[in-house]
């Protein structure tokens, strides 16, 4: 396994902390429609809510050297190649940068990781063709029922595991947990030593610049029970979202403007 350069290694950690923020405004679009009976859409916004709460966690792993008999080895392997084959891009203005290394999670790694990392986010995502799991509902949203019609009568002949009030009911189970899957994630990084991640998650910069950034292409009702996702695991681990906390970790300049800018935030969101 080779080593990644130390400006990769802040590329992926930066990474992880925006990929959790995406998964906060999935979740929240996945309970705004759950309310207004897009059950379909719901379920497909709710499962990648999961799936980047797990891949900025795996972010959070792959930004830290491997230890001795590290169990996810293979993942990390499957990453770091795609990372390290990655070629510039190059923007309007002329600078270079990389893609997102995000990008390069696949949907298998994720419910890989948590069954051995989170075993209870890992059974409500779940694998394919596992009945009541959220990645097997998004399936049947993309592809199921099949029906054939011989002039007369629909015969179903597949992806028929669901009626519309058992897929309620399943949706509505996991769209009950999504806040305490949050909070156990923040939790899991600071007892893993990602503590770096986890200030910076719950800092008044990871609002500014992470989660609000996201909002702009959200509706304001999403934008808000995506807060109050925030809000819940922030109050869980007694860090004050009320007030502007800059990430300890960073150098700050222009904390007055910043302050000012996150109560404007905090205000528009619900407070």
């Amino acid at each position: 396994m080779r080593n990644l350069s130390d400006s990769l290694m802040r590329q992926v950690e930066s990474s992880s902390t925006l990929t959790l923020a995406r998964g906060l405004l999935h979740a929240g679009e996945g309970k705004v429609l759950f309310d207004q009976e897009f059950l379909f859409a719901s379920a497909v916004s709710t499962y990648y809510s999961l799936f980047h709460l797990g891949a900025a966690l795996i972010l959070a792993y792959c930004s830290h050297p491997s230890l001795p008999g590290d169990p996810h080895a293979a993942i990390r392997g499957r990453l770091e190649e795609k990372w390290l084959k990655r070629q510039q891009r190059t923007l309007s203005n002329g600078e270079h940068y990389f893609s997102d290394p995000a990008g390069a999670i696949g949907h298998d790694d994720v419910p890989l990781f948590l069954e051995q990392e989170l075993p209870e986010i890992f059974a409500s995502l779940g694998l394919r063709d596992r009945p009541g799991t959220l990645r097997d509902m998004r399936e049947f949203v993309s592809y199921a029922p099949r029906m054939l019609n011989d002039g007369r009568i629909n015969v179903l002949y597949s992806g028929c595991q669901y009626g519309p009030p058992e897929f309620k009911r399943y949706l509505g189970q996991h769209i009950l947990r999504v806040d305490e899957f949050f909070s156990k994630s923040v939790e899991w990084l600071a007892r893993k030593g990602y503590a770096e991640l986890s200030q910076r998650i719950l800092s008044g910069d990871f609002v500014l610049f992470e989660f609000h950034e996201l909002c702009s292409y959200y509706s304001a009702p999403i934008a808000k029970r995506a807060w109050a996702i925030y809000r819940s695991f922030c109050e869980e681990q007694k860090a004050d979202w009320a007030a502007y906390r800059p990430d300890p970790t960073t150098f700050h300049v222009g904390q007055d403007d910043q302050r000012s800018r996150y109560n404007e935030i905090v205000g528009f969101l619900g407070g």
